[in-house]
């Protein structure tokens, strides 16, 4: 970074002696005005050190990933299957709720949160701004002085469908909000999905903005994380079901009563098994494990991106889930071999999704989990009336399941479930309060990469305020992780 700063000075420095030549030349012959002299020598002067001290501070690039944005739909709209030569999911537009009589769309929601959040995170990239950013921190701590950072926010969409002036049932609605790539059906040109969007920018943390139905038994509202564990442990599930090894290190272990259980009766290990076998080869088990859902086929998600760790050109001329290899469809048989399962049981991957601070989820659960006590501290912070006893619904356990986000992106997944859209406690403070919610997110990702010592108690679900230490993902023998993701 010094040398390119450097570089960049002896640069600016001789572009402005040309400049200061070709002055002399005018003053000589034109008369310019003296105050055009001094112009010049300012900017000589003190525009080095303006450089030097924007760019000494450290940078981090944060994407704010506001949920959905597409449009509804019968016809499956995502997931496109080169196998196949079709789509294999129907686009999930995120959840609506229907209260006097009002209709509350999540996708916008997410939207407005997440323009709000990026324009906290920008004001670091300027003094001025930097400043105001300062004021903002100064509401959660007293601490003396504060780390000078530089944010870099991107995001993942800028729009809903229904902005673009499109009809919901035009065969390209969604081709903007998409996760997973797909062809363009004028040249059959392949186009970056969402997450291979997010991950040619190179982020340091994508920071996912949701809303969903509170469920059975759920309060007033509340909040939770979404996460997805990492190899070792849909390994685990796989050698237990081959009778490798004994179902008590599952049911004794950290994800037993994590899972997300869809199917009604099901255990925590049968729901756990079902969603290894998807993480494996696309495909989900029955009930007992003894035979694969064909008619629930999610495809191998890993070939659905453009990144570095797919299998070369033409495995979908290759594939067949019949043979010994990584995409068998016999649990014996399987093998997790490529440029994905290196990926997927190396150290990175480890950190991100397993073990960590909270003994489990890694540092994308950690995050999560921190952003969300932000909010909580934030909001009865900045929102005296929010202070009150059960004005804010809790933190809830984070749901579990091979999520595609939190799996496919070479980046800390924040990935929030920030409220219950159909609870009319969440709905207030999601519209009313939305700019108290973007202020303590983005104190959060600031506290998550330099820290931050917090001041007073608001609430039971104080922030840790530890940053995450991502020196290790940066400094790997291979490369930066967050850079490594495209070639």
């Amino acid at each position: 970074m010094r040398h390119r700063l450097i570089t960049l000075q002896a640069r600016v420095l001789h572009w402005l002696e040309l400049a200061n030549r070709q002055l002399d030349r005018l003053l000589l012959y034109d008369r310019l005005p003296t105050i055009l002299l001094w112009s010049f020598a300012a900017v000589i002067v003190f525009l080095p050190g303006v450089l030097l001290c924007e760019s000494s501070a450290p940078r981090y690039r944060v994407v704010v990933d506001p949920g959905h944005g597409g449009a509804p739909g019968r016809a499956a709209d995502d997931k496109w299957d080169a196998v196949t030569g079709s789509y294999l999911d129907v686009y999930r537009p995120g959840m609506v709720a229907l209260a006097n009589g009002r209709t509350y769309q999540e996708h916008l929601i997410a939207l407005e949160l997440g323009r709000r959040l990026q324009h906290y995170l920008d004001l670091t990239r300027s003094e001025a701004g930097w400043r105001n950013f300062v004021e903002l921190l100064t509401q959660f701590s007293a601490q003396r002085s504060f780390q000078r950072i530089i944010i870099d926010s991107s995001m993942s969409r800028e729009d809903s469908w229904n902005h673009r002036f499109r009809s919901a049932d035009h065969p390209e609605v969604n081709a903007a909000y998409r996760l997973y790539d797909y062809p363009d059906p004028d040249t059959g040109h392949m186009e970056m999905g969402r997450i291979s969007y997010m991950n040619s920018l190179h982020p340091h943390m994508v920071v996912s903005l949701h809303c969903t139905p509170a469920g059975p038994g759920r309060g007033p509202g509340g909040m939770a994380a979404v996460i997805a564990p990492g190899f070792p442990t849909f390994d685990l599930i796989r050698q237990i079901h081959l009778g490798q090894k004994p179902q008590a290190l599952f049911d004794n272990g950290p994800w037993n009563g994590r899972f997300l259980v869809t199917d009604a009766g099901w255990t925590q290990f049968e729901a756990a098994r079902a969603d290894a076998w998807v993480y494996f080869n696309g495909y989900r088990t029955n009930r007992q494990g003894t035979a694969i859902d064909r008619s629930k086929n999610r495809g191998i998600r890993y070939n659905m991106f453009q990144w570095r760790y797919r299998d070369p050109p033409g495995w979908e001329v290759l594939y067949n889930p019949d043979e010994p290899g990584p995409y068998a469809l016999d649990f014996r048989e399987f093998r997790a071999e490529g440029p994905f399962w290196d990926r997927e049981k190396a150290q990175p991957e480890l950190w991100r999704r397993e073990g960590g601070p909270l003994g489990y989820g890694g540092d994308n659960y950690y995050a999560s989990d921190e952003l969300l006590r932000f909010v909580q501290f934030g909001l009865r912070r900045l929102v005296p009336a929010l202070r009150a006893n059960n004005a804010i619904g809790p933190i809830n356990q984070p749901f579990v399941s091979t999520y595609s986000v939190p799996t496919f992106i070479n980046a800390i997944s924040a990935y929030l479930e920030i409220a219950y859209l159909d609870r009319q406690q969440d709905r207030v403070i999601m519209i009313e309060h939305t700019d108290a919610v973007a202020k303590s997110l983005a104190v959060g990702i600031y506290s998550l990469f330099v820290g931050l010592e917090l001041n007073g108690n608001y609430g039971p679900f104080k922030p840790r305020g530890e940053a995450l230490g991502l020196e290790k993902y940066e400094n790997l023998p291979q490369g930066n992780y967050f850079e490594l993701v495209t070639d």
